[in-house]
């Protein structure tokens, strides 16, 4: 079988006997709590627990502070512009100099030309994390945006074209269309020829509206035609529901050779031990890109 990776960056507070994410990765908001959308399943609130980056002197002082600290990368994100990408090009030119120091992956948002695409590449973007949704009604209706699935396909491709390695995200239980809208959009990956595909759940947050917790079955049954469909590095993400119900979805993410696990629940971990060969770390599990290529 193959290596599992298990990962915890310091998105939040996570902390077993084998892995906390105390010297995880950060996550940063080039916008604060800014964002040109309003949509209903996060309702600005996801931006709330980032670190904010929104002058150039906040995000030389969070680069100064990472490097100090001894990481090795940074997560770079914040609200869309009405464009629809996150606007971290503005600031490219501090960003790259630092871009031998740090692995910057970027959530970008929805790229609308190549022109953008390369802005991300000079601001030293290696890889790129952007939700893939499969129709039209929810982009529309709970994205609240006013893009189509070609949109985020031809990000992808956009961003591919840049150097820029692709890390699609897709939120089962997002799609309006139920379990099979989620299974249409990795279907839909196909297009695109990702670097890794990262299976993840729909938590309903306070504030938020018209959300559905997908059931354990649904996010094992994600997570299977991911790996049945790509040889790329398959990941079980950070953004899932948790509790009892939700352990067989991770150790099924074992047994089906699912390639990582972002947060692993920690009754899973000497399940893996027993199986698997195990890799801990405090990246950002889009990473499993670069740790499975064995490369920077």
């Amino acid at each position: 079988m193959r290596k599992l990776y298990l990962y915890a960056p310091a998105l939040k507070k996570y902390e077993t006997d084998y892995l906390n994410s105390e010297n995880g990765w950060k996550m940063v908001s080039v916008t604060g709590i800014a964002c040109a959308f309003n949509c209903d399943h996060c309702n600005r609130r996801i931006l709330e627990g980032m670190e904010d980056a929104s002058t150039k002197e906040k995000m030389k002082n969070v680069l100064e502070k990472v490097i100090k600290e001894g990481h090795k990368g940074l997560i770079l994100s914040g609200g869309s512009s009405v464009r629809g990408e996150v606007p971290i090009w503005r600031y490219s030119d501090l960003l790259s100099n630092y871009a031998n120091k740090l692995t910057f992956i970027a959530h970008t948002g929805v790229v609308r030309n190549p022109e953008i695409a390369e802005k991300f590449a000079k601001a030293g973007v290696k890889i790129a994390l952007l939700d893939m949704v499969g129709d039209n009604e929810t982009i529309r209706d709970v994205l609240k945006q006013p893009f189509t699935v070609d949109d985020y396909l031809n990000s992808f491709k956009y961003l591919k074209s840049a150097g820029i390695k692709i890390a699609p995200h897709v939120i089962v239980g997002l799609s309006k269309k139920g379990i099979d809208g989620d299974l249409h959009a990795i279907e839909l990956l196909k297009e695109v020829n990702p670097d890794t595909v990262i299976i993840v759940g729909l938590m309903p947050l306070v504030g938020t509206r018209n959300t559905r917790q997908p059931t354990p079955q649904e996010l094992i049954t994600a997570l299977k035609k991911a790996r049945d469909e790509f040889s790329v590095p398959v990941m079980l993400g950070c953004a899932r529901p948790r509790g009892s119900a939700y352990l067989e979805v991770d150790r099924f993410a074992v047994d089906y050779d699912i390639d990582g696990i972002a947060f692993p629940e920690e009754e899973v971990i000497p399940y893996a031990r027993n199986k698997r060969e195990i890799i801990f770390s405090n990246a950002c599990c889009g990473n499993v890109i670069f740790d499975v290529l064995g490369v920077i």
